[in-house]
């Protein structure tokens, strides 16, 4: 037990992110971002797309559906 005023760490678990890189995300699962400029992104192009999962943003091939990257932190928090 801690004493009044002393000052007790917790530790936070991270929770695994939903998807892994390289991933195949099945079909109609998931949301695609269709306007990427109002997240902040670059246009989508080369035959990606960015789809929402969960609270993340990712990259994924469109014709494969395959996780290429995760591009939360590029997004202007839209």
């Amino acid at each position: 037990m801690a004493a009044a005023g002393a000052c007790v760490s917790v530790p936070i678990k991270k929770a695994a992110p939903p998807v892994e890189i390289g991933e195949v995300i099945p079909r109609g699962k998931y949301s695609m971002v269709m306007d990427a400029r109002w997240y902040g992104l670059s246009p989508a192009i080369d035959g990606w797309v960015y789809f929402r999962i969960e609270r993340d943003v990712y990259r994924v091939d469109y014709v494969t559906m395959t996780v290429l990257e995760r591009a939360t932190e590029e997004t202007s928090g839209n």
